[in-house]
């Protein structure tokens, strides 16, 4: 009761509007706390756990007109110095209708948790698998054959591959959302309807600045809302993940040229009164060229299913939990059949606290399980402060 006035005499609650509102500043910031985790269950692409981090960030937004407008946002994560996260310019040709077209480094189009894995939106601390996990394939270095990615199950953190780049690194996961892709995306709302397509340079599990590769990525999202409470969404992708230097030394891969990744996903959220409810999932393949036998015969498969859900217990207060697992496909080595890598599930469960309208407490416990790799089971616990503008 008494905190509410203190922290808003101290920190701004609303975004900052400068010059008549043609600038508006907004930030995030967000401080992380868990143990070790043994089993590189929550590292990401930037290489480092998602549940040991400090993260700021701050959103800028210009509107030159109602035409035109320039939005961005830079980070400060855990290694990386506030690295422009988004920037791009959105043009509104009829300010009347909503649409709206955008060019630069754009937001993601893929899936329904690419703007709340992370943060406020983020009912829990844990990042959603299909978003965050890392498989062991890499976009600069390949397996020479099947035995090759059979003996990477589960080091996604840090895998090593003899085709091409033989120093050891991190992997992909299904859609990556530490990074935005560049290119141009195109939105729109009409009646129940809500539309994105999107033009770009990386792959879904891979965005770029720098193309590495002649592909382009092509996604689109449609979203519908039949019910003030129900959302319905799909979602697809396709585009080339292999490096252009990968394709130009493995002569076998002008079999599958620009090697793509494909995805579809679909997800559902339904909300009524203290209780929301949604699940998503997701089927994502990588095209693999052959360079040696045991060769890696069809394209790799990982489909991910996600299943999460809030209670407001009471006004600031809710209980969370979600459950969340990926499979992949089987491939033939020379002694055994298994998955290109290790099945992996999470359980996760936690609460939220609002101390105010803008600064959240969470604490979160999280089990991990997969069926590969050194470390195959560990148990964290996790607590998060947040605070926003």
């Amino acid at each position: 009761m008494f905190a509410e006035p203190a922290a808003a005499q101290l920190l701004p609650e609303q975004p900052l509007s400068i010059a008549g509102g043609r600038v508006v500043i907004g930030a995030e910031i967000t401080g992380t706390f868990a143990p070790d985790d043994p089993g590189f269950y929550n590292y990401t692409s930037y290489e480092f756990s998602a549940l040991r981090n400090f993260r700021l960030g701050v959103s800028a937004e210009l509107r030159a007109n109602d035409y035109v407008q320039v939005l961005g946002e830079v980070r400060l994560d855990q290694g990386h110095l506030f690295e422009a996260y988004g920037l791009f310019v959105r043009v509104r040709p009829w300010p009347r209708r909503r649409f709206d077209l955008q060019a630069g480094r754009i937001p993601p189009t893929f899936g329904a948790m690419t703007r709340s894995a992370y943060g406020s939106g983020n009912i829990l601390i844990g990042q959603p698998l299909a978003y965050q996990y890392l498989a062991s394939i890499r976009p600069d270095a390949l397996p020479s054959n099947s035995d090759d990615l059979l003996r990477m199950r589960g080091r996604g953190w840090l895998s090593n591959f003899p085709v091409g780049n033989a120093a050891a690194g991190p992997g992909l996961p299904m859609v990556n959302t530490s990074r935005w892709d560049t290119g141009v995306q195109a939105h729109g709302v009409f009646s129940l309807f809500e539309w994105t397509g999107a033009v770009s340079t990386g792959s879904l599990s891979d965005p770029r600045v720098r193309d590495n590769n002649s592909g382009r990525q092509l996604a689109g999202r449609l979203v519908a809302r039949p019910h003030a409470s129900m959302v319905l969404g799909a979602s697809a992708s396709r585009g080339a993940w292999l490096s252009r230097t990968l394709e130009t030394e493995v002569p076998s891969a002008a079999d599958v040229p620009h090697a793509r990744q494909v995805a579809f996903g679909g997800d559902a959220e339904y909300s009524a009164g203290r209780v929301l409810v949604r699940g998503e999932v997701i089927r994502s393949t990588w095209d693999m060229p052959r360079v040696t036998t045991p060769a890696i015969g069809d394209a790799l498969v990982a489909t991910s299913v996600l299943v999460e859900g809030r209670y407001k217990v009471m006004p600031g207060f809710y209980l969370a939990a979600r459950g969340d697992r990926i499979d992949y496909s089987e491939i033939l080595g020379s002694r055994l059949r298994n998955t290109w890598d290790a099945d992996t599930w999470r359980l996760e469960a936690g609460a939220g606290y609002s101390v105010t309208r803008n600064i959240m407490l969470k604490g979160a416990w999280q089990r991990n399980r997969r069926d590969g790799g050194r470390v195959r089971h560990d148990d964290l616990v996790a607590a998060q402060v947040l605070y926003w503008f």
